[in-house]
């Protein structure tokens, strides 16, 4: 939820029939779309036409902490009951199906043990299930695990990425992808990734970098990256 984001709006449009889009906590359509081919901190290639899976022509800009705050909201609205820093303990598997999930302790004190606000976990069980706690959250695995989800199947790529949000002088006008620089070229590295600039309204631009975690360097940093990427001729 800390992430920004661009969001194709025909979940919100599903979800909410008959709301006009300016009423959605975003940013507002993507009308331009750039990518460019990093090739030194001072030379840099704009692929065209823009690759299909960077094609956010009409799509929103959304800060995701600000779109779950929103939906929160609605969803208690609709009747819904929202258990906040309530943590997913362990899945509950009878008879081969998943009929809820064990909620953690709480009033725990620094050594694991029972405080004074201690409070047990509880069984919550339910008639669907939906787990999206996270790439590699602890209940997923387990699901994964329990009925052989990753049977046949690619394994998981995972990267890491950090993000700074500026507050600019003048409106960003498109939504901005990069791939190459600073990363290296070359079997020898493993390196992939790139990076992004999102317009978010009229005075702030979100900036993050992306690295795949197949890389050989065990020095590499996401953080260095993106603060290396800053300095080329295209942020300026």
């Amino acid at each position: 939820n800390l992430s920004g984001a661009v969001m194709r709006p025909s979940g919100l449009a599903e979800l909410f029939p008959g709301m006009d889009p300016s009423e959605w906590p975003t940013y507002g359509a993507v009308e331009q779309d750039s990518v460019y081919w990093m090739r030194s901190a001072t030379s840099n290639l704009r692929l065209r036409p823009t690759p299909p899976t960077f094609r956010n022509h009409g799509n929103h800009v959304v800060s995701v902490s600000e779109l779950s705050r929103w939906l929160a909201e609605k969803a208690e609205q609709a009747g819904a009951y929202i258990l906040t820093e309530t943590a997913g303990q362990q899945l509950l598997v009878t008879d081969g199906s998943v009929r809820g999930v064990h909620s953690g302790d709480k009033g725990l004190g620094r050594d694991g043990e029972p405080a004074g606000k201690f409070e047990p976990g509880v069984d919550i069980v339910a008639q669907a299930t939906v787990l999206a706690d996270g790439p590699w959250g602890h209940l997923g695995r387990a699901a994964i695990e329990e009925f052989d989800l990753a049977q046949g199947k690619e394994p998981q790529v995972w990267a890491l990425g950090v993000k700074e949000v500026w507050e600019v002088k003048r409106p960003l006008d498109r939504v901005i992808h990069t791939l190459g620089w600073p990363l290296r070229y070359g079997a020898e590295w493993h390196e992939f990734g790139g990076s992004w600039l999102y317009p978010m309204g009229k005075d702030k631009v979100s900036i993050g970098f992306v690295v795949g975690l197949g890389y050989t360097d065990a020095t590499v940093s996401a953080h260095d990256l993106l603060q290396l990427f800053k300095t080329s001729q295209l942020v300026r």
